[in-house]
């Protein structure tokens, strides 16, 4: 169960004394003093740029890329419906998420709890928290996840306006989006290809990110390999087979 006078102790702490590894303190109490066995914070927008900031290990490191690459997943669910995703057994969604249930099938996830990381207007990512084996979380657990994902949420906002808690509070919601601009993306290529592609075709950065995801899809390759093909020409998104 989780302990929440000492999980708020530290929160509080890391709110108030800001800082660029606030959301690595924050992971890290999470594994800490909540019954989880991996945790990330991942900054993501609407047009679909996606920036993991913090991630426990290797499987929430999978997880990301995954639902990156797929387009589908609780995250991508949980940022976009702005509403938490509780699954308690990965293994039996019902077809919620098809692709994504299936490229997961062999990570050793059980239960997997996403929390919308926002404020009023301003969303800015999530909060993901894992389990090797399938279970509710509930109770105090359920509490204490609430307590990180909002202390996640006031430490993002401290960085992006380089303040605490006091001056985050004044940030506007018209910046939302603009979240990412500062941020040390490793997805560059993606993102570069992106582009590209809306020059080929005039479509939105949106659809243009689709477009991409599904010929990696199709051609069972890597997002970042594909990507790379675009930015060096060997790939245009305006031959006809592509449209």
């Amino acid at each position: 169960m989780a302990d929440l006078e000492r999980l708020n102790a530290v929160l509080r702490a890391v709110i108030a004394e800001g800082g660029a590894d606030g959301p690595q303190r924050i992971g890290a109490a999470c594994l800490e003093y909540l019954p989880v066995n991996g945790a990330s914070i991942t900054l993501m927008t609407g047009g679909g740029a996606h920036e993991t900031v913090f991630a426990s290990d290797v499987v929430m490191d999978q997880l990301d890329s995954l639902q990156f690459n797929l387009g589908e997943g609780p995250c991508v669910e949980a940022f976009t419906q702005h509403k938490p995703v509780l699954v308690t057994n990965l293994a039996a969604t019902d077809g919620r998420w098809p692709v994504f249930t299936n490229a997961v099938r062999d990570i050793p996830i059980g239960g997997l709890y996403v929390f919308p990381l926002q404020l009023g207007a301003i969303a800015l990512g999530v909060l993901d928290l894992y389990r090797t084996e399938p279970g509710d979380l509930i109770g105090a657990d359920l509490t204490g996840a609430l307590r990180v994902a909002d202390a996640a949420l006031w430490s993002l906002l401290g960085l992006r306006v380089g303040e605490t808690l006091e001056t985050a509070a004044g940030w506007g919601p018209a910046d939302s989006d603009s979240w990412l601009s500062g941020a040390p993306l490793h997805r560059t290529e993606v993102y570069q290809a992106t582009g590209m592609i809306i020059g080929q075709l005039g479509v939105s950065a949106q659809t243009a990110l689709a477009k991409l995801r599904s010929v990696a899809f199709a051609q069972n390759r890597l997002l970042d390999e594909v990507a790379r093909d675009v930015v060096a020409r060997r790939l245009r998104f305006d031959d006809e087979e592509l449209r």
